[in-house]
């Protein structure tokens, strides 16, 4: 049997049904040339599918490579900033310590300078009213003797170096005061800067040392929750540095002035009142010359009128 009867054979069982299918189920006969061509057709397309799938997987290993390669040096140059920033971040924080340490012992010394200028504050009191008493006895004395004399000068000057003192000190209080809120409000940023600083640099070195992905311990949600991660600009740390050192010079100066109206205090204090026990030494003196010289010039007005008492009887 030769192939074209074969073929006749096999489609001889019904006729052609709908869809190019004969009555009967079978395949409608093909021509050995369509056969063969069917064949090559699918070879050609089976060989262009390979040659594309070749090419896909040659660029999907250049892409692969290429995207490695980025990932490497993005990895490189972000682990390259992170210990930039980790050194900077490490650097303003040592800064933000020493300031630290700076403000606490500006404080510590401002509050025992303010204790002391309080003390002379309160020692210059006594003084004053001494000198007040001192005026007000003066006042007691006979209508003649109710002078402007030196020694009511001396007290009055007393009086008004103490009052003098005591008001500048207590301009001093004022302004210890007002610095010492100051130093408070540095120290409380400082603390903040710094405990802003150390979360930083544990995020950033966690970033550093992780391999993929962040650690699954749930420690940065957690703190995430309660403490806020800004991100610190230098520039930031830099000015609260700047103001803390503009905090401590203003305390500088004003602990030297604290010292020297203390001094210049005691120093009025000590020159009035020996002032004063000068002028009223004199003034004693002077008193007892003219008591002396009165008791005389008594003494002889009696002597002359008895003499002239005798001589007219």
């Amino acid at each position: 049997m030769d192939m074209n009867t074969s073929y006749r054979s096999a489609g001889s069982g019904g006729g052609m049904s709908s869809g190019g299918v004969i009555d009967g189920g079978t395949s409608p006969p093909t021509m050995p040339h369509q056969w063969e061509r069917n064949t090559r057709t699918l070879v050609d397309s089976a060989r262009k599918a390979q040659s594309l799938a070749t090419q896909q997987r040659v660029m999907s290993f250049g892409t692969q490579r290429t995207t490695d390669e980025t990932m490497l040096t993005d990895n490189r140059s972000s682990s390259t900033a992170l210990q930039r920033q980790i050194q900077e971040s490490e650097s303003l924080k040592n800064r933000a310590e020493q300031q630290l340490e700076e403000i606490l012992r500006e404080t510590s010394l401002l509050e025992d300078e303010a204790a002391h200028a309080e003390a002379t504050h309160e020692k210059m009191k006594d003084p004053l009213n001494v000198a007040e008493d001192n005026l007000a006895i003066r006042r007691k004395r006979p209508p003649r003797e109710m002078t402007r004399d030196a020694v009511e000068r001396a007290l009055n000057e007393q009086v008004a170096g103490a009052k003098h003192s005591i008001r500048m000190l207590g301009g001093v209080l004022d302004a210890c005061e007002k610095e010492l809120a100051r130093l408070k409000i540095c120290r409380e940023k400082l603390e903040e800067d710094i405990d802003q600083k150390r979360i930083a640099l544990e995020v950033d070195n966690e970033a550093l040392q992780m391999e993929s992905g962040w650690a699954g311990d749930g420690q940065q949600s957690k703190r995430a929750q309660t403490v806020a991660l800004p991100h610190m600009w230098r520039q930031r740390t830099e000015n609260l540095c700047e103001e803390c050192e503009r905090s401590r010079a203003t305390c500088e100066r004003l602990r030297a002035k604290s010292r020297a109206i203390q001094q210049e205090a005691i120093a009025v204090e000590r020159e009035t009142r020996e002032a004063a026990l000068r002028a009223l030494s004199r003034k004693m003196d002077e008193t007892e010359r003219l008591k002396a010289e009165l008791e005389a010039s008594v003494s002889n007005v009696s002597q002359e009128i008895s003499t002239m008492e005798e001589a007219r009887a």
